[in-house]
């Protein structure tokens, strides 16, 4: 990594958080640095922080909301999910796709009549739709593998057990290393580098866990958008990215 970028990234930080940091270089080459751009992937730092709703930092304007910190002081959401790591990661950066109209779910009242009274297979409708997807999309290949034209309309189970799996494979990474950013992670770095995350309607699965199975997702409009639902719903406005460790 040069360092006119390690030094932008820890201006970028400092200012954020109010105080000096400074950052060591990663543990990745240039060549592999390189080799993750091209499939989409940035390079950012994760700085060591726990948040409470205490933490006022100036420049977060959409970050975690009442909602997030009530899962955790009842008890619904390991304390975990407060931590950032204070590590370098590797992370999908582009923008959530739009909507595709019209927005449907796996149980939707429409969703679920339609398909007992009409026969009709809402799901693998969804999964033929072409428009929400990035352009040139490395995943695309997978994804029509699995029946999907997008990345959208995906439980939070088919990414974590297959479509997880396979990209660790076309990266060459373990597959131990790759996952669904939690929300903070997801929440911090949209704040400082990717505020277009939260400019479309749609939503995006995190890898968070409520402690009765449901995941978090979040997205829709605002960076600090939060919802949870099943790991077995899909929906045509639930999309994903990746992030890695490194």
């Amino acid at each position: 990594m040069e360092s006119t970028i390690l030094k932008i990234e820890e201006k970028k930080i400092s200012d954020f958080l109010g105080q000096k940091i400074f950052l060591n270089q990663p543990n990745i080459s240039a060549e592999d640095a390189e080799k993750f751009k091209k499939f989409g992937f940035d390079l950012h730092f994760l700085p060591e922080i726990e948040l409470s709703e205490s933490h006022k930092f100036v420049d977060w304007r959409e970050g975690p909301k009442r909602n997030f910190y009530q899962l955790i002081n009842q008890g619904k959401l390991s304390k975990n999910s407060l931590s950032l790591s204070g590590k370098w990661v590797l992370i999908d950066g582009r923008a959530k796709p739009v909507r595709c109209y019209p927005w449907l779910a796996k149980d939707d009242v429409l969703v679920v009549l339609s398909e007992k009274i009409l026969g009709i297979n809402w799901l693998k409708k969804c999964r033929g739709f072409s428009k929400q997807q990035y352009e040139n999309d490395f995943l695309l290949e997978i994804l029509k593998k699995n029946g999907f034209n997008s990345r959208f309309s995906l439980t939070w189970q088919q990414i974590d057990e297959i479509i997880k799996l396979e990209v660790a494979k076309i990266l060459s990474i373990d597959s131990s290393k790759i996952r669904l950013p939690k929300f903070v992670e997801w929440n911090f770095l949209g704040s400082l580098f990717y505020p277009e995350w939260g400019q479309t309607s749609t939503w995006e699965w995190f890898s968070d866990r409520l402690k009765t199975g449901e995941c978090l997702a979040g997205g829709a409009g605002s960076l600090s958008a939060l919802g949870w639902d099943p790991p077995d719903l899909w929906s045509n406005i639930l999309g994903f990215r990746f992030l890695v460790e490194i």
